[in-house]
């Protein structure tokens, strides 16, 4: 099975971190490499909280980036999931949730995320 990870979860699954939850856990120890993918806009994202201090991390950030991506290949944002983007009935304004569910939505994947307000928001199916 296929599913794409929202930002914290790669965060969380790269760093085997225990908030990952049981399910998403789960998911990812059963697939193989290709099952799980990012959203291009991820990557930046995650620049983005280290540049804010808000994600610390134990490399030089180009290092944990390539790190992320040999892992967790990147689907790009496709024209249709720019289209999208600001027409969601979420909640929040946050343009790289935004993204990721459009992504989701786009190729029909499950969404790996703890953010109640995509779950609740039925736009995706949700493991977590």
């Amino acid at each position: 099975m296929r599913f794409l990870l929202d930002t914290h979860a790669v965060i969380w699954a790269s760093e085997d971190d225990p908030r990952l939850g049981p399910a998403a856990r789960k998911a990812l120890g059963e697939s193989t490499y290709g099952d799980a993918v990012i959203s291009d806009i991820t990557l930046l994202e995650i620049a983005m909280l280290v540049e804010k201090e808000r994600l610390f991390i134990n490399l030089p950030l180009k290092r944990y980036l390539l790190n992320i991506q040999e892992n967790y290949p990147l689907i790009s944002i496709e024209a249709q999931v720019a289209a999208e983007v600001y027409s969601l009935p979420l909640k929040q304004a946050d343009p790289f949730d935004r993204v990721i569910v459009s992504t989701a939505r786009y190729h029909s994947l499950p969404l790996i995320t703890r953010d109640q307000a995509i779950s609740h928001s039925n736009l995706v199916e949700v493991v977590w």
